[in-house]
């Protein structure tokens, strides 16, 4: 069975709906007022010029959507003459009626205006029977005029009373609106971030896979370029490493881009204990790397594993583009609180260290600072030709990340102020 519960019933009604109401409710004032105010109490007049008096007094009523003031002026100075004109007036009801609906319809000043007006115009009823000359009257009808006054002040309230409340709902519910605007602001702002920090992980990746592999088969390249008519069996082995590394590149490209499409079956991700190949690698490239491992070697998160693989690739893959040295070494080192790589070579070639043709050593101190660490890269403090990167990455608490005189040559970090990344 479906559930056919629509909206509230006053929500579904139309405008036409309420105006249809307020004659019903006209009908029922008019019927109230031929039995109790012309027949149990009189008025002093003529019949018909006292029934116009009251049908103005009540039947405007109905239109009191249309034209709210007109229809409450016209009411109130009929209601008026009905009070002093009746022995025992019964309170004026359709004026309250009509009362109700002002101050949902108009601000607070005008509402206000038109509700002293009605009080005022309403008040001349119990002066005229108050001071002579007044009609003869039964009884005293001053209590009934006062409860008439007090009809139409009250209906006004109750009428304020709504429509504060009906604007403290529609304010609550623009808040609810704009909170949840706001909340979906930052969820998007949030994706558009992790989108942007994915991106900037996979340049990363794709520029630390390129760039080495590109700098051995470029090197190799020219080797074999160089030596192919004289020492072709050198030519061949350069072929064979150019082989070798772009097969390489291409394995770590797929994997790249498989992370783009599911992370599912994937190889692993390279890190500190691939370094042989590396070296390897750098070998084929001309480029001897000494590697030395000091301290007890730890399991370290697999990012940050990864991280460290890249700083070292880099820091390789800029001796091979840079440096034109043939040697360089490669320390890391295993302490308490952190992980130390210093790469450190011997060449005379010019590093850029200011960022102008590369994004080399940017996407490195990103790496290491994601992990809470920090990069050091210039040449060495005293003077000898050649350039040193160390990086340190914190691997217990951030308040014990070593300072770079910790390193394996703290000459070269005495003064620990890293030049901007290139």
């Amino acid at each position: 069975m479906t559930d056919s519960a629509g909206p509230p019933l006053l929500t579904r009604l139309r405008p036409r709906h309420w105006i249809a109401l307020d004659w019903v409710v006209v009908a029922m004032l008019a019927v109230v007022a031929t039995l109790g105010w012309r027949e149990l109490a009189g008025m002093h007049g003529p019949p018909p010029v006292d029934a116009v008096i009251v049908a103005a007094s009540i039947l405007p009523a109905g239109w009191r959507r249309v034209r709210p003031r007109a229809v409450l002026a016209v009411m109130t100075v009929a209601g008026t003459l009905v009070l002093a004109r009746s022995t025992e007036p019964a309170p004026a009801l359709a004026t309250a009626y009509v009362m109700y609906l002002i101050p949902l319809r108009y601000e607070r000043r005008e509402a206000l205006r038109l509700l002293l007006g009605s009080l005022a115009v309403t008040a001349l009823g119990v002066l005229i029977v108050a001071c002579p000359p007044a009609p003869p009257m039964n009884g005293n009808p001053v209590p009934a005029r006062v409860i008439s006054i007090a009809c139409i002040a009250t209906a006004w309230a109750i009428g304020y009373a709504v429509s504060q409340q009906r604007a403290y709902a529609a304010a609550e519910r623009r808040l609810r609106e704009r909170e949840v605007q706001e909340a979906a602001n930052q969820l998007i702002e949030q994706a558009r971030r992790v989108q942007s920090e994915e991106r900037l992980e996979i340049a990363r990746e794709l520029h630390d896979v390129v760039a080495h592999a590109m700098s051995v088969i470029a090197v190799q390249a020219g080797v074999a370029n160089y030596v192919a008519a004289e020492q072709p069996e050198e030519a061949v082995r350069a072929l064979a490493s150019i082989q070798e590394t772009s097969r390489g590149a291409l394995r770590e490209m797929r994997a790249l881009l498989g992370v783009l499409r599911d992370d599912e079956g994937l190889a692993p991700a390279p890190g500190l204990a691939d370094i042989s190949e590396l070296i390897r690698r750098a070998a084929d490239a001309g480029v001897q790397v000494e590697l030395t491992v000091r301290g007890t070697r730890r399991a370290v998160p697999a990012g940050l594993d990864l991280a460290a693989y890249r700083v070292v690739q880099e820091a390789v893959t800029n001796v091979i583009k840079h440096s034109g040295a043939g040697t360089c070494d490669v320390d890391i080192e295993y302490q308490e609180s952190g992980l130390c790589l210093t790469i450190v070579d011997s060449g005379s070639g010019a590093h850029d260290t200011n960022g102008t043709t590369g994004h080399g050593l940017v996407g490195m101190r990103e790496r290491v600072q994601m992990y809470g660490g920090r990069v050091d890269a210039e040449p060495p403090s005293d003077g000898r030709p050649g350039f040193r990167v160390a990086a340190v990455f914190p691997l217990a608490r951030p308040d014990s990340l070593p300072q770079p005189d910790s390193l394996s040559q703290p000459d070269s970090l005495s003064q620990p102020h890293p030049p901007e990344p290139r």
